[in-house]
């Protein structure tokens, strides 16, 4: 098989500033800030799946991240007639999902609408920079801290976002702050070398504590929280993490266990644990435990003993160090509810690192992988092209080609190099002056059109070459182009025929563009899809797979964020998926909705059409895929028997990293390949599972067949030989190739066995999930023509590249 193996896409991940879990009362998530504006929403549950990513824009950094779930009344106890209705009232905030608010240098408060993924509401600071925010405990305010050393509290109660007041302002800005239980006092750490305790309601400093400082530099508190025991933590910039005491204000411990500024912490809901990170790149782990207390002085004292019994006090100890970043750790967040029981950690390095905060120094830590989980690269077969997505524009190359091959594939080892007669080329930029980031990107087979989208509107492109200057692109956008009419869009795709665009805009609608009539810049809208908002019904004559009829209203009703798209090669079959695990077919010649596909366990993670069939593939989270032959509404024959965790190998759904894509060869139409950031698996449709226990993974070896068939005679003569001088079988057997062995089973009874000439064949049939690790991490995987597969990779040496130096201190003697 040929293999185009990319390393040349420019595409950096951005640092992660900010990590915030939903607060206990609502389901797991966990919200993830990046320095290029970006947003992305991660679900604990199967290995840590990506649900959504909220785009950002030019001078968006998120530098804080705060969730609100309003779970306590606020109205007075009058106000409701029975008690009935004040549970219902509950019940109804209770299910309610969280609100999620950002904040950054461009001195913006932001409420993110989580469905269509664009700005709620946005309220200025009125002070600047944003540092630090977060919510009270009844999650009804919300406090930031501002560049001009003011604190502000917004009213978050019952929906609403408004200014409430200001604090005293301080001559220095604001870096930290942390809520007491209570909600009575807050903590904010500053600039100066100063911690202020505040109480709320006056908004005044009730109280001043001070930190180390080096003479003529003020030391930074960067980190501050306030423990369920009422003690406050710190971490500054000289490397310090001090205990306060939360009543009388004063230092209990102090510790000197970084090299450099402690950028951030994370506490335990007891109050007994801390963490800290920052940019020395240590994880520290503190923890309160009982000693003995220290030897008593004056006459007749002894160790730590009164009446002969051992005094205890307890104490903070560093129990646990580790590294498990390259570069300067910004950000950490703990869960230890809900069965996530997870610290997570984040930084300049782009990467975040999952550990269990229960067993922090025991068990091994979980790298999510820094490759976009979400599609960014789009290829057109025919004409070779290949385009790659950025923050704020789009790169596309043509492939390059290689000398014909005066050898079978087959006989090449695996990774073996081929020359190229054409290198790869880059062959058009663009780049957008708007300050939004771009959400989704597409290019036509035939490779004339590119269309782009971000959360306002979609955008096309036609491309062309230049007749009199041959080799140069000319780029017309389409002015006339309506788009979705003051939408953006989460997806776009074009049909095979290039005749159409099909865009999932963000306000869930599912819209089919008639694009075959530019040229007399018409660009009819052909239909509207609203299954995904929970309304459009059933189009006559369709139904549910395996024939199960029932009103489709989309489910109960509610909007959700398409995630997932795909045309299929014929371009009759459209297949769109959101994120409650929805999946609605829809016929593109009859412009109807066709089918709506079983809701499965595990969220899907990506849908691909087979290129000679109506049988859509759809891969899962929990590293299940499944078969649908959508023209008849079925499940194949294949998916029924096997598509299930108890069925699956063992070892192949064991795998962390979530199948991302499927591809497949047009030279073997009953195989598909699906692909992980670590790894591409090749699933033979014709065959079983095979054992449950086995997963090959190919390596270096020859593929040659007779070289193989070779060996295995050579196997089977030296086993042969080897059974008749223990006179387990005659002569003739040997020339019959067939081997009868006596074998004793653990309890006792002996069974004869039969090993024939193609029993290693026999044996390799049972492994049907070939498992190949040697591309990785990868970004995309498909195939251009008949065993013809691009592969884009990442290498983290690509991405180390363009970071800046990582801390480092000379030891002794170095």
């Amino acid at each position: 098989m040929e293999v185009h193996r990319c390393r040349f896409v420019d595409y950096v991940p951005s640092a992660i500033n900010a990590l915030a879990f939903a607060p206990n009362t609502a389901r797991p998530v966990l919200a993830c800030g990046r320095a290029n504006g970006d947003i992305e929403l991660w679900n604990p549950k199967h290995e840590w799946t990506l649900e959504k990513v909220i785009p950002g824009g030019k001078n968006t950094s998120v530098e804080a991240l705060a969730w609100a779930h309003q779970t306590v009344l606020t109205e007075d106890e009058d106000f409701w007639d029975s008690e009935k209705e004040k549970q219902a009232a509950i019940k109804k905030l209770t299910k309610t999902p969280p609100r999620l608010f950002s904040a950054g240098l461009n001195a913006v408060v932001t409420e993110w609408d989580l469905t269509s993924l664009k700005p709620k509401r946005s309220v200025d600071s009125h002070g600047g920079a944003v540092w630090c925010m977060a919510t009270n405990n009844a999650n009804t305010v919300l406090a930031v801290g501002c560049e001009d050393g003011c604190v502000r509290l917004f009213d978050i109660a019952d929906g609403e976002f408004a200014f409430i007041r200001s604090f005293d302002k301080q001559r220095t800005r604001i870096l930290s702050l942390a809520w007491s239980q209570d909600d009575k006092t807050m903590v904010t750490g500053s600039a100066n070398s100063s911690i202020y305790k505040w109480d709320v309601e006056q908004g005044r400093v009730v109280s001043r504590m001070t930190v180390e400082r080096v003479p003529g530099e003020d030391t930074l508190v960067w980190a501050v929280k306030i423990l369920s025991t009422g003690d406050i933590v710190s971490g500054d910039s000289l490397g310090h993490v001090k205990i306060w005491d939360g009543a009388t204000t004063t230092m209990v411990q102090s510790f000197s266990s970084h090299g450099a500024d402690v950028l951030c912490l994370a506490i335990g809901r007891d109050g007994t644990t801390v963490f800290s990170s920052g940019v020395d790149r240590k994880c520290n782990q503190y923890r309160l435990v009982d000693q003995p207390a220290p030897k008593k002085t004056g006459k007749g004292g002894k160790n730590g003993t009164i009446n002969g019994k051992t005094e205890m006090v307890t104490k903070w100890v560093l129990s646990g160090s580790r590294r498990f970043h390259s570069h300067d750790v910004r950000a950490m967040a703990m869960d230890e509810s809900r069965n996530v029981d997870a610290l997570v950690s984040g930084g300049v390095d782009v990467s975040m690192v999952v550990c269990t905060a229960s067993q922090f120094t025991d068990i091994n830590q979980r790298r999510i992988p820094y490759v976009p989980q979400r599609p960014v690269i789009s290829i057109s077969k025919s004409t070779r092209l290949m385009l790659c997505r950025q923050a704020n524009g789009i790169k596309v190359w043509r492939l390059g080609k290689s000398a014909s091959p005066i050898q079978p594939f087959s006989d090449f080892e695996i990774g073996a190099h081929m020359d190229l007669i054409e290198p790869q080329q880059a062959i058009l930029e663009m780049n957008f002056r708007d300050d939004r980031n771009l959400t989704a990107s597409a290019m036509s087979e035939d490779g004339h059109w590119i269309a782009v989208a971000d959360i306002e509107e979609v955008k096309l492109f036609r491309i062309d070459e230049n007749p009199s200057l041959p080799g140069q692109l000319v780029v017309k956008k389409q002015k006339s182009f309506p788009g979705v009419r003051g939408t953006g869009a989460h997806l776009l795709a074009f049909t095979p025929d290039n005749s159409r665009l099909v865009v999932a805009s963000t306000d869930s609608t599912v819209v089919i563009v008639d694009i075959s009539q530019w040229e007399s810049k018409k660009f009819d809208v052909l239909a509207k899809f609203s299954q995904h908002r929970g309304s459009g019904g059933k189009a006559a004559g369709s139904m549910d797979v395996d024939g199960e009829e029932q009103e489709v209203t989309g489910g109960d009703g509610h909007v959700e964020t398409i995630i997932s798209m795909a045309v299929s090669a014929d371009g009759q079959w459209l297949a769109t998926g959101d994120t409650k695990n929805r999946i609605f077919v829809f016929n593109l010649d009859t412009v109807q909705h066709h089918a709506t596909l079983p809701t499965f366990d595990a969220p899907l993670t990506a849908l691909q059409f087979h290129p000679s069939s109506p049988v859509l593939v759809i891969p899962t989270a929990s590293n299940v895929f499944y078969v649908f032959n959508v023209e008849t509404r079925l499940m194949s024959d294949w998916s029924r028997e096997y598509s299930s965790d108890k069925t699956f190998p063992t070892k192949f759904l064991a795998f962390k990293d979530k199948i991302q894509g499927v591809a497949f060869n047009p030279a073997r139409k009953h195989t598909l390949m699906v692909w992980g950031a670590n790894y591409m698996c090749h699933v033979d449709l014709t065959l079983g599972v095979g054992d449950r226990n086995a997963a090959l993974s190919v390596g270096k070896r020859k593929r040659d067949e007779q070289i193989k068939a070779e060996r295995r005679k050579q196997q089977r003569e030296r086993r042969m030989m080897k059974y008749a001088e223990n006179g387990t079988l005659s002569a003739p057997d040997l020339e019959n190739g067939e081997a009868v062995v006596v074998l004793e089973k653990k309890n006792g009874k002996k069974v004869r066995k039969v090993l024939t000439d193609d029993f290693m064949e026999k044996r390799e049939a049972e492994v049907n999930f070939q498992v190949l690790h040697k591309f990785q991490p990868l970004m995309f995987v498909d195939f251009l023509d008949d065993n013809s597969l691009v592969v884009v990779e990442l290498p983290f040496v690509k991405i180390l590249s363009s970071l800046p130096p990582s801390y480092y201190r000379a030891s002794y003697g170095t």
